[in-house]
């Protein structure tokens, strides 16, 4: 496209060979600087698990017993969830983990 970068306070003009050179060698230095960054962060997550630390989000606090009696009462999979503001997705593995026990409606 023929676009140059011409600076005056730094004094840097991507116009000529030199220019180019010096842009090539920033990035160079801003990849090496990236990887080292993410290097540093895996290292402390490593020494954090080792440490016993959760990683992560926090698992969500849901009350089992409350989700197995409304879908117990009739309660569609929908309404639930809307109910305890979770996901619908939320709402079937909680029940897949114990189903709902049906209720005897003759006694």
């Amino acid at each position: 496209m023929g676009i140059e970068y011409v600076s005056f306070r730094e004094n840097i003009d991507t116009g000529g060979p030199l220019g180019r050179v010096l842009i090539v060698i920033i990035g160079a230095i801003a990849e090496l600087e990236r990887n080292l960054i993410i290097q540093r962060v895996r290292a402390g997550m490593r020494r954090a698990r080792l440490g016993g630390q959760h990683i992560g989000r926090q698992p969500q606090a849901l009350d089992n017993a409350a989700i197995q009696r409304d879908r117990c009462q009739g309660q569609s999979l929908r309404q639930i969830a809307k109910g305890h503001r979770i996901s619908t997705a939320t709402v079937r593995r909680v029940l897949s983990e114990r189903p709902p026990q049906v209720l005897d409606k003759t006694a």
